[in-house]
Protein backbone atom coordinates (compact mmCIF):
# COMPACT_ATOMS: atom_id res chain seq x y z
CA UNK A 1 0.00 0.00 0.00
CA UNK A 2 3.17 2.25 0.98
CA UNK A 3 4.89 1.31 -1.86
CA UNK A 4 1.68 2.51 -4.37
CA UNK A 5 0.97 5.73 -2.70
CA UNK A 6 4.92 6.56 -3.03
CA UNK A 7 4.65 5.42 -6.63
CA UNK A 8 1.71 7.44 -7.51
CA UNK A 9 3.66 10.92 -5.82
CA UNK A 10 6.24 10.18 -8.38
CA UNK A 11 4.19 9.81 -11.07
CA UNK A 12 2.74 12.80 -10.27
CA UNK A 13 5.56 14.78 -9.71
CA UNK A 14 6.70 13.52 -13.07
CA UNK A 15 3.19 14.57 -14.66
CA UNK A 16 3.36 17.98 -13.59
CA UNK A 17 7.23 18.95 -14.13
CA UNK A 18 6.67 17.71 -17.61
CA UNK A 19 3.28 19.93 -17.65
CA UNK A 20 4.66 22.97 -16.10
CA UNK A 21 8.61 22.61 -18.18
CA UNK A 22 6.35 22.83 -21.19
CA UNK A 23 4.45 25.70 -20.31
CA UNK A 24 8.27 27.30 -19.48
CA UNK A 25 9.55 26.70 -22.94
CA UNK A 26 6.21 28.08 -24.56
CA UNK A 27 6.16 30.90 -22.40
CA UNK A 28 9.57 31.92 -22.75
CA UNK A 29 9.06 32.09 -26.49
CA UNK A 30 6.18 33.96 -26.71
CA UNK A 31 7.75 36.36 -23.84
CA UNK A 32 10.56 37.05 -26.26
CA UNK A 33 7.97 38.23 -29.17
CA UNK A 34 6.32 40.64 -26.70
CA UNK A 35 7.20 44.14 -25.89
CA UNK A 36 6.46 47.82 -27.56
CA UNK A 37 7.27 46.18 -30.77
CA UNK A 38 5.78 42.84 -31.42
CA UNK A 39 7.90 40.54 -33.34
CA UNK A 40 6.17 37.63 -35.17
CA UNK A 41 7.50 33.73 -34.17
CA UNK A 42 9.37 33.69 -37.64
CA UNK A 43 11.64 36.58 -36.70
CA UNK A 44 12.14 35.33 -33.10
CA UNK A 45 13.17 31.99 -34.56
CA UNK A 46 15.18 33.36 -36.92
CA UNK A 47 17.23 35.24 -34.52
CA UNK A 48 17.85 32.46 -32.60
CA UNK A 49 19.04 30.40 -35.53
CA UNK A 50 20.94 33.27 -36.69
CA UNK A 51 18.92 33.91 -39.93
CA UNK A 52 17.84 37.48 -39.00
CA UNK A 53 18.97 39.90 -41.58
CA UNK A 54 18.49 43.40 -38.97
CA UNK A 55 20.78 43.78 -36.78
CA UNK A 56 18.54 46.17 -34.66
CA UNK A 57 15.81 43.26 -33.94
CA UNK A 58 18.73 40.80 -32.99
CA UNK A 59 19.82 43.41 -30.88
CA UNK A 60 16.34 44.45 -29.31
CA UNK A 61 15.55 40.79 -28.58
CA UNK A 62 19.34 39.11 -27.61
CA UNK A 63 20.51 42.04 -25.80
CA UNK A 64 17.01 43.07 -24.18
CA UNK A 65 14.16 40.47 -24.01
CA UNK A 66 16.18 37.39 -23.80
CA UNK A 67 18.27 38.24 -20.47
CA UNK A 68 14.55 39.91 -19.02
CA UNK A 69 13.02 36.59 -19.56
CA UNK A 70 15.54 34.64 -18.11
CA UNK A 71 15.82 36.36 -15.11
CA UNK A 72 12.26 36.78 -14.58
CA UNK A 73 12.43 32.80 -15.06
CA UNK A 74 15.52 32.13 -12.82
CA UNK A 75 14.27 34.94 -9.82
CA UNK A 76 10.44 32.93 -10.09
CA UNK A 77 12.40 29.63 -9.46
CA UNK A 78 14.66 31.76 -6.18
CA UNK A 79 11.54 32.65 -4.73
CA UNK A 80 9.37 29.90 -5.16
CA UNK A 81 12.13 27.22 -3.68
CA UNK A 82 13.10 29.89 -0.88
CA UNK A 83 9.47 30.23 0.36
CA UNK A 84 9.00 26.31 0.09
CA UNK A 85 12.18 25.96 2.18
CA UNK A 86 10.91 29.27 4.50
CA UNK A 87 7.66 27.57 5.16
CA UNK A 88 8.38 24.38 6.05
CA UNK A 89 11.60 26.19 8.50
CA UNK A 90 9.20 27.97 10.59
CA UNK A 91 6.14 25.40 10.21
CA UNK A 92 4.22 28.56 9.00
CA UNK A 93 2.08 28.56 5.81
CA UNK A 94 1.91 32.46 5.42
CA UNK A 95 5.62 32.53 5.77
CA UNK A 96 7.59 33.63 2.62
CA UNK A 97 11.38 33.90 2.34
CA UNK A 98 10.93 37.98 3.26
CA UNK A 99 10.09 37.44 6.53
CA UNK A 100 13.27 37.62 7.97
CA UNK A 101 13.02 41.41 7.41
CA UNK A 102 15.31 40.58 3.91
CA UNK A 103 13.06 42.98 1.90
CA UNK A 104 12.89 45.67 3.97
CA UNK A 105 16.77 45.56 4.50
CA UNK A 106 17.17 45.62 0.72
CA UNK A 107 14.71 48.32 -0.02
CA UNK A 108 16.54 50.36 2.59
CA UNK A 109 19.93 49.33 1.44
CA UNK A 110 18.74 50.67 -2.29
CA UNK A 111 17.12 53.85 -1.04
CA UNK A 112 20.41 54.91 0.94
CA UNK A 113 22.19 54.30 -2.72
CA UNK A 114 19.18 56.03 -4.45
CA UNK A 115 19.85 59.63 -2.12
CA UNK A 116 23.76 59.25 -1.60
CA UNK A 117 25.36 61.79 -3.84
CA UNK A 118 27.94 60.64 -6.39
CA UNK A 119 26.98 56.99 -6.33
CA UNK A 120 26.49 55.26 -9.54
CA UNK A 121 23.34 53.12 -10.67
CA UNK A 122 25.88 49.96 -10.17
CA UNK A 123 26.20 50.53 -6.80
CA UNK A 124 22.34 50.50 -5.78
CA UNK A 125 22.42 46.71 -6.11
CA UNK A 126 24.96 45.92 -4.11
CA UNK A 127 23.53 48.16 -1.16
CA UNK A 128 20.49 46.31 -1.52
CA UNK A 129 22.15 42.86 -1.44
CA UNK A 130 24.44 44.25 1.67
CA UNK A 131 20.91 45.73 3.43
CA UNK A 132 19.13 42.49 2.94
CA UNK A 133 22.17 40.18 4.54
CA UNK A 134 23.05 42.59 7.42
CA UNK A 135 19.11 42.42 8.61
CA UNK A 136 19.26 38.67 8.17
CA UNK A 137 22.27 38.79 11.02
CA UNK A 138 20.20 41.28 13.21
CA UNK A 139 17.03 38.46 13.33
CA UNK A 140 19.31 35.98 14.07
CA UNK A 141 21.18 37.22 16.40
CA UNK A 142 17.91 38.07 17.94
CA UNK A 143 16.19 35.29 17.78
CA UNK A 144 18.85 33.31 19.29
CA UNK A 145 18.84 35.82 22.81
CA UNK A 146 15.46 35.03 22.76
CA UNK A 147 15.73 31.08 22.40
CA UNK A 148 15.85 30.41 19.02
CA UNK A 149 12.90 28.48 17.44
CA UNK A 150 10.84 29.42 14.78
CA UNK A 151 8.20 31.30 16.48
CA UNK A 152 10.95 33.89 18.02
CA UNK A 153 12.83 33.70 14.79
CA UNK A 154 9.53 35.19 13.15
CA UNK A 155 8.74 37.54 15.74
CA UNK A 156 11.96 38.94 15.58
CA UNK A 157 11.80 39.21 11.70
CA UNK A 158 8.53 41.57 12.20
CA UNK A 159 10.21 43.84 14.69
CA UNK A 160 13.21 44.48 13.06
CA UNK A 161 11.36 44.28 9.24
CA UNK A 162 8.88 46.70 11.01
CA UNK A 163 12.08 49.34 12.11
CA UNK A 164 13.52 48.65 8.99
CA UNK A 165 10.18 49.89 7.07
CA UNK A 166 9.95 53.12 9.21
CA UNK A 167 13.57 54.66 8.15
CA UNK A 168 12.61 53.59 4.51
CA UNK A 169 9.70 55.78 4.80
CA UNK A 170 11.67 58.29 6.65
CA UNK A 171 14.22 58.64 3.76
CA UNK A 172 11.48 58.72 0.62
CA UNK A 173 9.47 61.47 2.62
CA UNK A 174 12.99 63.26 3.06
CA UNK A 175 14.52 62.63 -0.71
CA UNK A 176 11.20 64.24 -3.29
CA UNK A 177 13.67 63.81 -5.76
CA UNK A 178 14.60 60.28 -5.54
CA UNK A 179 11.38 59.10 -4.20
CA UNK A 180 10.14 57.98 -7.54
CA UNK A 181 12.75 56.09 -8.44
CA UNK A 182 12.55 54.05 -4.55
CA UNK A 183 9.09 53.61 -4.93
CA UNK A 184 9.30 51.95 -8.12
CA UNK A 185 11.95 49.28 -7.03
CA UNK A 186 9.78 48.07 -4.05
CA UNK A 187 7.81 46.62 -6.37
CA UNK A 188 10.07 44.95 -8.40
CA UNK A 189 10.92 45.50 -12.05
CA UNK A 190 13.06 43.80 -14.99
CA UNK A 191 13.19 47.00 -16.90
CA UNK A 192 16.70 47.22 -16.67
CA UNK A 193 17.41 43.80 -16.39
CA UNK A 194 20.72 42.68 -18.35
CA UNK A 195 22.90 39.67 -18.97
CA UNK A 196 25.40 41.41 -16.26
CA UNK A 197 22.72 40.70 -13.94
CA UNK A 198 21.55 37.37 -14.78
CA UNK A 199 25.20 35.65 -14.68
CA UNK A 200 26.07 37.60 -11.31
CA UNK A 201 22.49 36.70 -9.88
CA UNK A 202 22.81 33.22 -10.96
CA UNK A 203 26.53 32.81 -9.94
CA UNK A 204 25.95 33.78 -6.25
CA UNK A 205 22.38 31.93 -5.83
CA UNK A 206 22.68 28.44 -7.84
CA UNK A 207 24.72 26.48 -5.16
CA UNK A 208 22.45 27.53 -2.75
CA UNK A 209 19.10 26.62 -4.92
CA UNK A 210 21.02 23.54 -5.45
CA UNK A 211 21.68 23.22 -1.29
CA UNK A 212 18.60 23.45 -1.14
CA UNK A 213 16.68 21.13 -2.98
CA UNK A 214 19.42 18.01 -1.80
CA UNK A 215 18.15 19.24 1.71
CA UNK A 216 14.48 18.72 0.91
CA UNK A 217 14.64 15.17 2.23
CA UNK A 218 16.05 16.52 5.63
CA UNK A 219 13.42 19.03 5.71
CA UNK A 220 10.36 16.74 5.45
CA UNK A 221 11.96 15.26 8.66
CA UNK A 222 12.18 18.17 10.14
CA UNK A 223 8.57 18.71 10.03
CA UNK A 224 8.24 15.81 12.90
CA UNK A 225 10.14 17.68 15.24
CA UNK A 226 14.01 18.13 16.60
CA UNK A 227 13.99 15.16 18.91
CA UNK A 228 13.09 12.87 15.08
CA UNK A 229 15.72 14.66 13.41
CA UNK A 230 17.96 13.75 16.39
CA UNK A 231 17.25 10.14 16.23
CA UNK A 232 17.91 9.98 13.18
CA UNK A 233 21.40 12.16 13.10
CA UNK A 234 20.31 15.64 11.82
CA UNK A 235 21.39 18.01 13.62
CA UNK A 236 18.34 20.29 13.12
CA UNK A 237 19.97 24.19 14.57
CA UNK A 238 22.53 23.47 12.11
CA UNK A 239 20.58 22.52 9.21
CA UNK A 240 18.21 25.20 10.02
CA UNK A 241 20.61 27.84 10.16
CA UNK A 242 22.48 26.57 6.58
CA UNK A 243 19.05 26.76 4.80
CA UNK A 244 17.96 30.00 6.54
CA UNK A 245 21.32 31.78 4.94
CA UNK A 246 21.01 30.09 1.66
CA UNK A 247 17.52 31.06 0.79
CA UNK A 248 18.34 34.24 2.31
CA UNK A 249 21.61 34.85 0.27
CA UNK A 250 20.01 33.51 -3.01
CA UNK A 251 16.81 35.82 -2.63
CA UNK A 252 18.98 38.91 -1.63
CA UNK A 253 20.99 38.00 -5.08
CA UNK A 254 17.94 38.07 -7.06
CA UNK A 255 16.43 41.10 -5.21
CA UNK A 256 19.75 43.23 -5.21
CA UNK A 257 18.75 44.04 -9.02
CA UNK A 258 15.33 43.72 -9.42
CA UNK A 259 13.76 45.00 -6.54
CA UNK A 260 11.31 43.52 -3.94
CA UNK A 261 8.91 41.23 -5.77
CA UNK A 262 6.34 39.55 -3.66
CA UNK A 263 3.51 37.01 -3.03
CA UNK A 264 5.52 34.23 -5.17
CA UNK A 265 7.17 32.81 -2.69
CA UNK A 266 4.17 32.54 -0.48
CA UNK A 267 1.57 31.43 -3.46
CA UNK A 268 3.72 29.14 -5.54
CA UNK A 269 4.54 26.67 -2.35
CA UNK A 270 1.21 26.38 -1.56
CA UNK A 271 -0.30 25.92 -5.08
CA UNK A 272 2.19 22.93 -5.39
CA UNK A 273 1.15 21.27 -2.10
CA UNK A 274 -2.16 21.57 -3.32
CA UNK A 275 -1.68 19.71 -5.90
CA UNK A 276 1.10 17.19 -5.11
CA UNK A 277 1.06 16.53 -1.74
CA UNK A 278 3.35 18.06 1.24
CA UNK A 279 6.45 16.04 0.08
CA UNK A 280 9.08 18.68 -0.30
CA UNK A 281 11.27 16.40 -2.54
CA UNK A 282 8.61 17.12 -4.85
CA UNK A 283 7.08 20.06 -3.49
CA UNK A 284 10.23 22.37 -4.10
CA UNK A 285 11.44 21.88 -7.60
CA UNK A 286 7.81 22.73 -8.61
CA UNK A 287 7.20 25.47 -6.41
CA UNK A 288 10.43 27.08 -8.07
CA UNK A 289 8.68 26.19 -11.62
CA UNK A 290 5.86 27.28 -10.52
CA UNK A 291 7.39 30.74 -9.08
CA UNK A 292 8.77 31.35 -12.65
CA UNK A 293 5.98 30.72 -14.90
CA UNK A 294 4.19 33.39 -12.85
CA UNK A 295 6.69 35.54 -12.84
CA UNK A 296 7.15 35.56 -16.45
CA UNK A 297 3.40 36.01 -16.83
CA UNK A 298 3.10 39.10 -14.66
CA UNK A 299 6.39 40.45 -15.92
CA UNK A 300 4.17 39.74 -19.65
CA UNK A 301 1.53 41.73 -18.90
CA UNK A 302 3.37 44.80 -17.13
CA UNK A 303 5.21 45.15 -20.54
CA UNK A 304 2.55 44.37 -22.61
CA UNK A 305 1.37 46.99 -25.29
CA UNK A 306 -2.02 46.34 -24.70
CA UNK A 307 -1.86 47.29 -20.81
CA UNK A 308 -3.10 50.36 -20.58
CA UNK A 309 -0.66 51.20 -17.80
CA UNK A 310 2.31 50.07 -19.45
CA UNK A 311 5.53 48.77 -18.20
CA UNK A 312 4.07 49.64 -14.45
CA UNK A 313 5.56 47.42 -11.36
CA UNK A 314 5.58 43.90 -11.88
CA UNK A 315 5.10 43.04 -7.96
CA UNK A 316 1.88 44.78 -8.39
CA UNK A 317 0.61 42.18 -11.07
CA UNK A 318 1.90 39.22 -9.36
CA UNK A 319 -0.71 39.56 -6.07
CA UNK A 320 -3.28 40.27 -9.03
CA UNK A 321 -2.46 37.17 -10.80
CA UNK A 322 -0.76 35.21 -8.13
CA UNK A 323 -3.25 35.18 -4.99
CA UNK A 324 -6.67 34.79 -7.06
CA UNK A 325 -5.36 31.70 -8.67
CA UNK A 326 -4.10 30.79 -4.60
CA UNK A 327 -8.05 31.46 -3.64
CA UNK A 328 -9.33 29.24 -6.39
CA UNK A 329 -7.51 26.34 -5.66
CA UNK A 330 -7.71 26.61 -1.97
CA UNK A 331 -11.49 26.31 -2.40
CA UNK A 332 -11.14 24.11 -4.30
CA UNK A 333 -8.72 21.57 -3.06
CA UNK A 334 -7.88 23.16 0.48
CA UNK A 335 -9.31 20.10 2.52
CA UNK A 336 -6.23 17.92 1.13
CA UNK A 337 -3.62 21.14 2.25
CA UNK A 338 -1.23 20.01 4.35
CA UNK A 339 2.18 21.47 4.94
Amino acid sequence: MVETTIRQKRYRFVVYAAVLSLALLSLFFISVMIGSVWFSPETVVGVFFGTEGSSTITSIIMGYRVPRVLFALFTGLVLGISGGVMQTLTRNPLADPYITGLASGAALGAAVAFVMPGIPLYAIPIFAFAGGILMLMLVMFISRKAGSGPLNFILAGLAVGTVASAFLMIIITSASNASHGILYWLYGSFSTSSWSDLWTAAFIATPFLIFMLLKSRDLNILIFGEDHAKQLGINSHRLWVALLLSLSIAVSACVAFCGVIGFIGLVAPHIMRLLVGSDNRFVLPLSGMMGAILLIVSDDIVRSPLNPLFEMPVGSMTALIGVPFFIYLLIKRGKNFDL
